[in-house]
């Protein structure tokens, strides 16, 4: 499994793999958060969801989705204010909060996956990096800032002319890339894999059982529970052995 530490696991919403993990491509919703049909979605206030595992495709990038992690974003909400959904050039810039959290995901996905930290140049089958819905899609784009499909582009979206996600939010792509480097030359202290995961937590675990033993030990030296009830305590340190290396591996199980 290959599921982001830190984000809200929805059901899984996912079922044909990937074949590849090149690009992470950034949506919008014109709604909140989470929009399934992406492998992530962002809240304003930076929650992370996701709906998928990233084994599995999404179904948001058409015929790029074998390749693609892709990730919804919320736009509408007090965060947002009032903006009307049918003008491709109002839809607002990402909060603060979005741009930390898809920085995370991108970092995430760079070490989970490979993908490079690189802006996308356009959607041809051999680019990679962080991309924009709007580089896979058809349309008359003269209007806006950033173009749309070039030729001998995967095509991302059926939608002739769709705009996502909106100029303001790829002019903003820049910055979400610095901060997903700085995230990964920090040393990857808010993303971890799942292998840094299950240390962590076979290290925590041994902390408790060496505390507790610790403890039941010192109770046996000392007579039990104070009534001489030595076999009393002896059989509480086998049940806390037990119960602590089952508890390990339901967790270790779980995070696969």
């Amino acid at each position: 499994m290959s599921r982001m530490p830190g984000a809200v696991f929805d059901v899984e919403h996912g079922s044909e793999a990937m074949s590849r993990h090149d690009i992470v491509c950034v949506h919008t919703i014109v709604g909140t958060a989470p929009a399934t049909a992406a492998h992530f979605s962002t809240a304003a206030d930076g929650t992370i969801h996701q709906s998928r595992d990233t084994k599995f495709k999404s179904a948001a990038n058409l015929s790029g989705n074998h390749r693609i992690i892709a990730i919804e974003n919320e736009d509408r909400g007090s965060a947002f204010g009032a903006w009307d959904t049918s003008d491709g050039h109002a839809v607002p810039a990402f909060t603060p909060q979005q741009l930390d959290a898809i920085a995370k995901i991108l970092a995430w996905a760079h070490k989970e996956h490979g993908i490079p930290l690189q802006l996308c140049p356009d959607s041809k089958p051999t680019s990679r990096g962080l991309a924009y819905h709007r580089q896979g899609i058809d349309g008359n784009f003269g209007p806006f800032r950033h173009p749309g499909r070039v030729e001998a582009g995967e095509q991302w979206s059926g939608s002739f002319g769709k705009v996502c996600p909106g100029d303001r939010r790829i002019d903003q792509l820049t910055a979400i890339l610095e901060k997903a480097r700085e995230i990964v030359e920090g040393g990857f202290d808010e993303v971890a894999t799942k292998a840094e995961i299950k240390e962590a937590v076979r290290e925590v675990v041994a902390e408790v059982v060496r505390d507790e033993l610790t403890k039941q030990r010192k109770m046996l030296t000392d007579g039990g529970d104070g009534a001489g009830n030595v076999n009393k305590e002896r059989n509480n340190l086998q049940n806390i052995r037990e119960l602590i290396t089952e508890s390990t591996n339901d967790i270790i199980a779980k995070l696969g």
